[in-house]
C-alpha cells in the first residue's frame, strides 16, 4: 500500500496526465487506477471517522436539517440580496443566487428528494 501511495504522489507531483505518466514510468494503467480507487476509499473512510456523529430525532415525522456554510462575498449584504431562484416545499423556502455552486445545488436537491 505504501508503495502505491508513493507512486500516486509521484504521478500527481509530475503535473502530467495520469495515463501519460504511467506509460512513461512503466506502470500498468489498470493497476494504477485500481490502487487509486482503493486509496481513495481508504482516505474517505478515515476521514469519516473524524466527522461528528449524527443523531436521529426521536420525534415521529420530525425534519432533520444540515447546516451548509458558504463563503460570503465582501460586497454582499442581506438587504441587497435578491434570489434568482426560490424553491418552496411545504413550509420550507430556499432562496438561491445564480452564483450558487454545483455542489451546493446538488446537496439541496438531495435534501429535497430525501423522504
Amino acid at each position: 500500500v505504501n508503495q502505491w501511495k508513493e507512486i500516486m504522489q509521484a504521478c500527481l507531483s509530475s503535473g502530467m496526465k495520469k495515463t501519460t505518466w504511467c506509460r512513461a514510468n512503466g506502470i500498468s494503467e489498470k493497476q494504477f487506477f485500481y490502487w487509486q480507487r482503493i486509496l481513495r476509499k481508504e482516505a474517505f473512510a478515515s476521514q469519516g471517522e473524524n466527522l461528528p456523529a449524527l443523531t436521529k430525532t426521536e420525534l415521529p415525522g420530525a425534519v432533520s436539517f444540515a447546516e451548509i456554510k458558504l463563503p460570503v462575498p465582501e460586497n454582499w449584504s442581506q438587504e441587497t440580496f435578491l434570489p434568482d431562484v426560490v424553491i418552496r416545499q411545504g413550509s420550507v423556502t430556499i432562496e438561491i443566487a445564480n452564483s450558487a455552486s454545483d455542489q451546493l445545488l446538488s446537496r439541496i436537491g438531495g435534501l429535497l428528494n430525501a423522504k
